[in-house]
């Protein structure tokens, strides 16, 4: 097969998922700096695949029959490896950048460095393999890309909004589980496929199917969040009062505020103090940030 067929073969499912997270995005990013990181996650593949031919020497992943074994090479010599270079790229050239200033710019941020490694290393894989390897690699290991960036920009996102709370606590906690969480869902994908056990590939397969749906319903929850509360916001139903708190104004009260008592605050009718948080979705009980997802609301 001619190697320009397997190159759009290697590529055409980078772009289609690239563009898909693109598009989730009520505001979408810069291209040139979507560009820059995705070119940086190229770039990464050389590093990338120095330091996991170094540690293969310590932590072999081939010919390992006993699976703890196994899965802590894996996590090692190759997931902590791979997302600590995508985990750097995505924390200097997105989280740090001043475009972040929505809670879903992050997944996009980490997807597309995450996919820049993807594309060189499929197109490696298919044009070693063939067009066999592209259909696989195009349903199953893109895709898993794709899940570990979204769960790495999901905990990026968490530990920004507690950065802005100033909760320190959380925003560690969370700056560590943006690392930690990618890598264990990617040793679990790769360990689980290398064990050649029959029974390992149908928990393979089952991992892979609850990964793909949650990890793009995560998607869906996040970006759609983010709509609506841009849409809110740019249509004034959702601002700040007096006291600095967030506040719903109705649009189906009319436009003539009457002066009315909330507490110890006094706000027009047509507008409630906002009991939810416009973020998760969970009840505000008065405090200063949201305590799920540590949204600032005041």
């Amino acid at each position: 097969m001619g190697r320009d067929i397997l190159f759009v073969a290697a590529v055409l499912p980078v772009v289609a998922l690239c563009y898909f997270i693109y598009k989730k995005d009520a505001n979408h990013e810069p291209v040139g700096l979507l560009a820059k990181l995705f070119s940086f996650g190229m770039l990464s593949v050389l590093p990338i695949l120095f330091v996991e031919l170094l540690l293969d020497n310590f932590f072999p992943t081939d010919g390992v029959n006993n699976f703890i074994l196994l899965y802590i090479n894996v996590f090692i010599s190759v997931a902590l490896v791979e997302e600590g270079f995508k985990w750097i790229i995505t924390k200097l050239g997105g989280y740090n950048n001043k475009e972040f200033d929505e809670v879903y710019d992050i997944i996009v941020y980490s997807v597309f460095a995450s996919l820049g490694f993807a594309c060189i290393e499929n197109i490696l894989y298919v044009f070693q393999y063939g067009f066999g390897n592209a259909i696989l690699r195009a349903i199953l290991s893109i895709p898993g890309h794709t899940c570990f960036a979204v769960i790495m920009g999901y905990y990026f996102a968490r530990a920004k909004l507690a950065s802005i709370n100033n909760n320190q606590s959380l925003y560690k906690k969370n700056l560590l589980l943006s690392i930690i969480m990618p890598c264990i869902l990617h040793t679990t994908y790769d360990a689980l496929l290398m064990s050649g056990s029959g029974i390992m590939f149908i928990l393979f397969l089952a991992f892979d199917v609850f990964m793909v749906v949650y990890c793009f319903e995560t998607v869906n929850r996040m970006s759609k969040i983010q709509r609506n509360l841009t849409m809110n916001v740019n249509k004034g139903y959702i601002t700040t009062n007096s006291n600095g708190y967030v506040q719903y104004n109705n649009p189906t009260m009319g436009s003539t505020p009457v002066v009315a008592s909330v507490g110890s605050q006094s706000v027009p009718t047509n507008t409630q103090v906002l009991n939810f948080c416009p973020i998760c979705g969970s009840p505000n009980r008065g405090d200063n940030f949201c305590g799920s997802c540590g949204y600032k609301l005041k």
